[in-house]
């Protein structure tokens, strides 16, 4: 890339989330980044550090990774502050703000900001909150709060941008790296292997198995403790995940990278993608693309999801069309190259960017940066330079 696009960015994430890299897409998207760009991490071990270096010598523009858990909590005063670009991960922030404002004794400012982004009092419920996940999204505030924000879910960005019109709103794909298998660790087996990951929806696969099994598949199910076990072992790999934090079919993707059929929740997150409805063996919706992956139906998880390994355990030609056109989704989706080049585009895009204008009823707790006290102090002794601009 010519210089001249080159970018001194600031990259906000916790220091360590996923289990492994093929399930970091993130990892891979700074590492691409950082071939053409002067990316510097911070981590919640060394975010402290941002104020200073930022002072002294400027970053073009901040990137905030931002989702739905307990390690993410101390991102939040920098968004605020540096508006930059918010990675959003998860399409609800609420549990993992309301567990952090709570647990600092700010009720009244959960109360505020619940309110304002969610549109009526939190009084009408009992705090500290325990709900079902996803619940309440809690968006409004980073949004406006962000130059540009970007979803890695072209159905999420859509629904988003109509439901926040004030906010500015992207689309664009994370990178998920060709995925090198070693040799296959299930020869000898009979019948096909259906993979599930330790700590997925293991019952409903278990119980989906025995159906298929009964109904006379020739399927064994294989529970594997690390995403790299479950491809190497795995002739179908069931991504189940649902609702989670963080974005749980990047194991799908990197499946479909590997080559090998994908069976996933029919949700938002999977919107886009090409692919069959176990219970027609039809195309879902009116995607041009042939079908990259089968969804089940999460009404009738269970009994879907034995039709789909009845069905591929049976027929070796679809699974061989699946695994072709996946990895034909993966190359021209989530592909490192594809990836980097939308992202390339939105981050030149966005430093060039103002932050939206905050809203009449913006919670006045989200405006404070620290330095009231120091500015009140200075204005006794009739200093008017402000050091802090």
């Amino acid at each position: 890339m010519c210089w001249e696009f080159q970018l001194k960015l600031a990259w906000f994430r916790p220091a360590a989330l996923a289990p492994t890299p093929k399930l970091d897409a993130t990892a891979a998207l700074i590492a691409g980044l950082q071939a053409t760009h002067a990316l510097e991490l911070f981590t919640d071990t060394s975010a402290h550090d941002f104020v200073w270096k930022h002072f002294r010598a400027p970053y073009e523009l901040c990137v905030f990774e931002l989702d739905n858990t307990a390690a993410h909590a101390f991102i939040w005063p920098y968004l605020l502050h540096y508006p930059g670009v918010l990675l959003l991960a998860s399409p609800t922030l609420h549990d993992s703000r309301a567990q952090a404002l709570i647990a600092a004794g700010r009720r009244g400012d959960y109360e505020q900001e619940f309110a304002f982004n969610e549109g009526y009092a939190a009084r009408r419920l009992r705090v500290p909150p325990r709900v079902p996940h996803g619940s309440w999204a809690m968006l409004r505030a980073p949004l406006l709060a962000s130059r540009l924000a970007v979803v890695p879910h072209r159905s999420v960005a859509e629904l988003l941008c109509a439901e926040h019109p004030a906010a500015r709103v992207a689309y664009a794909p994370l990178p998920v790296p060709e995925v090198d298998l070693g040799p296959r660790e299930n020869a000898g087996r009979a019948g096909v292997t259906f993979g599930v990951l330790a700590g997925d929806r293991i019952e409903v696969a278990r119980r989906a198995h025995a159906r298929a099994v009964e109904s006379g598949a020739e399927a064994e199910l294989v529970i594997e403790p690390s995403p790299d076990r479950l491809l190497d072992s795995a002739d179908v790999v069931l991504a189940l995940s649902w609702p989670a934090p963080g974005d749980p079919l990047q194991l799908a993707r990197a499946a479909m990278a590997a080559r090998k059929p994908v069976v996933a929740p029919e949700t938002v997150f999977t919107a886009d993608w090409p692919a069959l409805d176990p219970q027609t063996w039809r195309p879902r919706g009116s995607l041009p693309d042939a079908p990259a992956a089968v969804t089940i139906d999460l009404r009738d998880e269970e009994h879907s999801l034995a039709l789909a390994m009845r069905r591929l355990s049976a027929d070796a030609p679809l699974r061989a069309r699946l695994a072709d056109e996946g990895q034909a989704w993966w190359r021209a989706h989530a592909s490192p190259r594809r990836a980097l080049e939308r992202w390339e585009r939105l981050l030149r895009e966005a430093a060039t960017l103002d932050p939206p204008a905050r809203p009449a009823d913006w919670p006045p707790h989200l405006t404070p940066d620290g330095t009231e006290r120091t500015r009140a102090m200075l204005e006794e002794f009739g200093v008017t330079v402000d050091l802090f601009d």
